[in-house]
């Protein structure tokens, strides 16, 4: 039997792949720089549409309280592409964190950040275009949900773990819940006021705080906003009630600012809510980690006794202590 015949016949029915073009290494470069810029120019316009408007902007907040910590283009792009994303690595990051990339998964365009090495040998760190997934987009066990915490609870953590002093005043004037005053490092609080009002007060103080850089410059004016907004992120990230937010004003101050300024702005308050959310973090990790003895229902080890009824030398084993990390 002649297979040539039929392998004819199936090379026929199989058509080359197209050649790829050659690029020179100016070609590239240019072809690369195209591509950068057409990306910035769409994130500048996500930045306009985010800050358009009271609605928008209570969609972004939303979105960054929901999603892993990004640099703030990378949270425009993929709360216009992903907007149900929680969790975002790339490839290489996933299989670092032992799970792989679902076959056939279209990643999200982003700017990710590397490390180079200059002419002249220093390293610098810059950036490229490229792509990550979301957590849904990987193989294995999807993560568990976050726990709940009361209101009391996150007040709590707020005061086992705060960067700045928390002072409780019955002096503070009318309408004002709480206030940062940066000559003190210190937060000044109402008393008796509802746990979320509370939290929400000292959040919105410790967003302000996270701008003062000890270099006398500090202007809570300049930062009340993003504060706000900052506020906004993590009450929302822990599940409080948020309705009494309103972002009309916020959308007003940034609405004559060029794209870049009001990225900066974004990144400021995105940059406050993170710190805020670790203080909170770290609090509630203490708290899980303070452990009482209950003396009264203690359950002691007995001591290896021989048949003469002493207990065995070296064999006396001290009470079992709580692990801390």
């Amino acid at each position: 039997m002649d297979l040539t015949k039929l392998m004819n016949k199936n090379s026929q029915q199989v058509k080359p792949e197209p050649e790829q073009p050659e690029f020179s290494k100016e070609e590239y470069a240019a072809m690369k720089k195209a591509e950068r810029e057409q990306l910035w120019e769409r994130i500048d316009t996500l930045t306009a549409d985010v800050l358009k408007d009271a609605e928008s902007l209570h969609g972004f907040l939303d979105f960054a309280a929901q999603c892993s910590p990004e640099r703030i283009e990378n949270l425009l792009l993929f709360h216009a592409d992903a907007p149900e994303a929680t969790w975002m690595k790339t490839f290489d990051e996933w299989k670092e964190a032992e799970r792989g990339v679902r076959s056939g998964a279209v990643g999200y365009t982003a700017l990710i950040g590397q490390d180079y090495t200059r002419e002249d040998g220093t390293v610098a760190s810059g950036y490229y275009v490229g792509k990550k997934f979301d957590v849904s987009q990987t193989r294995g066990r999807q993560p568990d949900k976050a726990p709940v915490y009361a209101a009391d609870e996150l007040v709590t953590a707020f005061f086992e773990n705060s960067p700045v002093r928390i002072i409780v005043s019955e002096e503070l004037p009318d309408g004002v819940q709480a206030q940062y005053v940066a000559k003190n490092r210190a937060i000044f609080v109402r008393n008796n006021m509802s746990a979320e009002t509370t939290f929400l007060a000292i959040a919105r103080e410790q967003a302000a705080a996270s701008f003062d850089i000890h270099d006398g410059q500090y202007s809570r004016n300049a930062y009340t906003p993003q504060s706000y907004c900052a506020a906004y992120v993590a009450a929302k990230k822990y599940g409080l009630d948020v309705s009494s937010f309103s972002f009309e004003r916020v959308c007003q101050l940034c609405s004559g600012l060029e794209p870049q300024a009001q990225r900066r702005f974004l990144s400021d308050a995105k940059q406050a809510a993170y710190a805020v959310e670790r203080i909170v973090r770290r609090g509630l990790r203490e708290m899980e980690l303070s452990v009482t003895p209950e003396a009264d229902y203690s359950v002691e080890q007995k001591a290896d006794v021989k048949e003469s009824g002493q207990p065995k030398p070296g064999k006396v084993k001290k009470a079992a202590q709580p692990e801390r990390e």
